[in-house]
């Protein structure tokens, strides 16, 4: 009888454990680094905006470099891919441990690190679907949702308390030394794949958004992205809305940690009661209702317990969606053109969520953060209905790539 894959199963595999603790330590590393950047930069110039300006260098330039680079891992084989990448940031990041290291001269080296990211990412998400198979994959997106959820957490939290009570120095060399760590992983552990024959068009960066496009399916999946617009609303006004309670700071954090809370409790309920190869039936479903629960928060003006269980279950749709997403995109694309399909989802993705934390800002403080995010809750439901009902109508009738029966 065939058992059905569980998240413990997928650690027997000695490829699979090496890429999650890869990404697990680098994912860390990254966390402790920003948090360090940014107490860094503000000691160096006691200016906000350029410390907001440097923090953003470590997300902004991966699109670009997602949109420019992905096509590299259809065309190279991907764990070479990993492995140049990760000995490059392990080189830069290190270079940033420096100390006295001009301002221009770490934000350069920021943008460079970041810029990486993109096509790592590309060569890492279509790496897991050749190491795994297609029922097990969506499990290994639920086990990586996790990891950099929790990675976030600590990360963020020990960032701020190795830089404060020892040095920033020290977190970017332990980030530098975790880019070392994954390239080990992946050099020790990992098996060489040949690269597959990918066609001429991949080169172009609008190969990647034609390959999302041109297909219905493909395309509703992709216009998912742009809902991270509003899903990332709670890490955006977290803090304003806090303050406007006359909460202390203290309560910032364990706003913004119930999220990571409810993406654990939700993934794992998810995989407990719905099969794998159903997962993509719930696709409509997730866009109109993952941002629904930050509506409550508007009920008696909000609280911040009301707010913590909105969050959490908010992010554990987002999540869950997510995982939706990209274990059916992965098998609708092309073997030879899944990196850049996958490179350039991920690029919008990040687009949508640093535009949204801008937007939610600014209503918040033209109106409430209540306000922004109630509205920015209900503006997920109607615009989700687009890739929705796009996904129910291209999808009736033919029969889907479904995880479970590949």
């Amino acid at each position: 009888m065939h058992s059905r894959p569980t998240p413990l199963s997928l650690f027997s595999s000695t490829e699979f454990r090496a890429t999650w603790l890869a990404e697990l330590v680098s994912y860390f590393g990254d966390q402790l680094a920003r948090v360090a950047l940014a107490i860094l930069v503000f000691a160096r110039t006691d200016s906000a905006a350029l410390t907001g300006l440097t923090y953003a260098l470590t997300y902004v330039p991966s699109v670009l470099g997602a949109l420019t680079l992905s096509h590299t891992a259809d065309r190279r084989p991907r764990r070479s891919v990993i492995i140049a990448v990760d000995a490059s940031r392990a080189a830069v990041v290190g270079s940033m441990a420096i100390p006295g290291a001009p301002l221009w001269t770490l934000c350069l080296l920021v943008s460079v690190m970041s810029y990486l990211g993109g096509p790592y990412k590309a060569a890492q998400l279509a790496l897991l679907r050749e190491i795994l198979t297609a029922e097990q994959y969506p499990i290994g997106m639920s086990v990586r949702q996790v990891t950099t959820q929790a990675a976030q957490i600590f990360g963020f939290a020990f960032g701020g308390v190795i830089s404060s009570l020892i040095a920033t120095q020290l977190c970017l060399a332990f980030d530098a030394a975790t880019f070392f760590m994954s390239c080990g992983l992946y050099w020790c552990f990992v098996k060489s794949r040949p690269a597959p024959e990918a066609s001429k068009r991949t080169r172009s960066v609008a190969g990647g958004i034609t390959v999302l496009w041109i297909e219905p399916r493909r395309r509703a999946i992709f216009l998912t992205t742009v809902l991270g617009f509003f899903y990332i609303a709670p890490e955006a006004v977290a803090a304003p809305y806090v303050s406007a309670l006359g909460r202390g700071s203290i309560w910032v954090g364990a706003l913004l940690a119930s999220t990571g809370v409810g993406a654990v409790a939700g993934l794992w309920m998810f995989h407990r009661f719905v099969p794998v190869h159903r997962y993509a039936n719930y696709l409509p479903l997730l866009c109109v209702t993952a941002g629904l629960p930050l509506v409550a928060v508007v009920i008696r003006g909000g609280g911040i317990y009301l707010a913590m269980a909105a969050f959490a279950v908010s992010n554990a749709l987002w999540c869950i969606q997510v995982v939706v997403s990209v274990s059916t995109l992965i098998e609708l694309l092309p073997e030879d053109r899944r990196a850049q399909g996958m490179g350039t989802a991920s690029a919008m993705n990040l687009t949508a969520q640093g535009l949204g934390t801008g937007g939610a800002g600014l209503l918040a403080q033209w109106q409430s953060p209540v306000v922004a995010l109630s509205l920015m809750g209900a503006a997920s439901a109607l615009v989700g209905l687009w890739p929705g009902l796009l996904w129910l109508r291209t999808a009736r009738g033919t029969v889907l790539p479904s995880p479970g029966k590949a």
